[in-house]
Order: structure tokens, then C-alpha cells, then sequence
């Protein structure tokens, strides 16, 4: 037996651990509607997938030509609290791989330590990360810069190359191949068309993803 390709994996959180994106933009498209920026949950779906808050946010004030409420982040994150509550799911398949995985693993996330809590405690997947939770709270830049990433291997004693980061987003691809870690995109998304499915997998290659893969179950072998 070669030494093991990894010494440690690396899980975003939305839409890798917990199926948390379509009930995200579904908040996401109401709020925005009643605050007088009229959007489709599907129009959510093509224009902002793999795409940051922030990002997201310019483009919208740019494109209606106005500014957002000055609390529109804080509104949003406050009414997502409930539908999460009540129907958040695990993404298929990851609590049977989790358990399979015996390598180190730990969370980095661009959404904040008590949103990472949250849907980690309402999947009861909290307890597979030993605390190693990171946020791109606690670095100066978030994704699609690499901080998030050397934060977490930094913190669990590991060289950025020994890393595998799963990461479902074009931001998170590009973050985890700018710190020099490899990079196993996870293209499943329940709630967007082929053609936008198709255009993910191809967006997840370019931005640096070395495998993309459609089932969680497949992670534990390719690891």
C-alpha cells in the first residue's frame, strides 16, 4: 500500500452537507419581490447559481438600477430561519459517507459560524466534524478567495497540497485551487434544469475541479 493521496477532507457546507439551496433561494426570490425587486424562484436559480452573496447582490442593484434595503441580508437570514427548521434535509447520501470517511475532516463555508451550526444540528451532522468548523468570518476575504481554505488546513495541521476540498459552488472551486488543494466538484443540484446542470459540471471543470461527480454515495470510494 502508496501512502493515501489525502490527509484531509475539506466540506463546504451549502449544498455539499446540507440541501439547504432551495429553500435559501426560495427566501431569496420572496424577499427580494416584496422589497420591490421583482425575481422568480427559477430566475434565482439560473442567474445567481455558484455565485456569492455579495456578487449576487450587485447584480441585482445593477440591473433594477437601485439600491437594496439597507437590511436585506439581515431580513433574508432571519426568515430563513423557520423554513430550515422544517424542512431541511441532509444532501442524499452524505451521512453514510461521513461515516465511511476515516481521514480527518473538518467544514470551511462562506456563510457564518452560527448558520453553519444551525443546519449541521438540524441534519445531526454536527457531531461527524469534531468542531473543526471554519467561516469565512474568520478570515479577511471569503470565496472565491483561498483564505477560508488555509484557514482550515492551517488549523488542522495539514498542508494545503494534502487537502481534498468537495465543493459545489464556482467560488468554492476556485478558492480551494488557488490555495493548491484538490478539488472534487459536486454538480447534484435538485432543483435547477438540465441545461443549467450541464452548465455547472462544465463550470466546476473550468474554475478547477479535477473530478465532478452527480451521487455523494461515490465520495468514499474516490477518496
Amino acid at each position: 500500500m502508496g501512502k493515501n493521496r489525502f490527509e484531509l477532507v475539506i466540506f463546504d457546507c451549502d449544498g455539499v452537507l446540507v440541501d439547504s439551496e432551495p429553500i435559501l433561494n426560495r427566501i431569496f426570490a420572496e424577499t427580494l419581490t416584496e422589497a420591490g425587486f421583482p425575481i422568480t424562484y427559477a430566475e434565482v436559480t439560473q442567474k445567481f447559481i455558484g455565485k456569492s452573496l455579495k456578487t449576487c447582490l450587485e447584480i441585482i442593484e445593477t440591473s433594477y438600477n437601485k439600491p437594496l434595503p439597507k437590511n436585506f441580508v439581515e431580513l433574508c437570514k432571519e426568515r430563513e430561519i423557520a423554513p430550515l427548521q422544517q424542512e431541511l434535509k441532509p444532501v442524499p447520501g452524505i451521512s453514510e459517507v461521513l461515516e465511511q470517511i476515516t481521514l480527518p475532516k473538518c467544514v470551511a463555508s462562506n456563510s457564518s459560524h452560527r448558520h453553519i451550526q444551525m443546519v449541521l444540528k438540524l441534519t445531526e451532522l454536527l457531531h461527524q466534524f469534531d468542531g473543526n468548523l471554519y467561516s469565512a468570518n474568520d478570515v479577511s476575504r471569503p470565496k472565491p478567495f483561498p483564505d477560508v481554505y488555509l484557514y482550515a488546513a492551517e488549523q488542522m495541521n495539514e498542508n494545503p497540497e494534502d487537502c481534498v476540498v468537495i465543493e459545489d459552488s464556482v467560488p468554492g472551486v476556485q478558492a480551494a485551487s488557488a490555495a493548491g488543494m484538490t478539488v472534487f466538484g459536486y454538480a447534484q443540484h435538485s432543483d435547477v434544469s438540465r441545461q443549467a446542470a450541464a452548465r455547472l459540471r462544465t463550470a466546476l471543470f473550468d474554475a478547477g475541479a479535477k473530478i465532478v461527480f452527480n451521487d455523494m454515495r461515490q465520495l468514499a470510494q474516490m477518496l
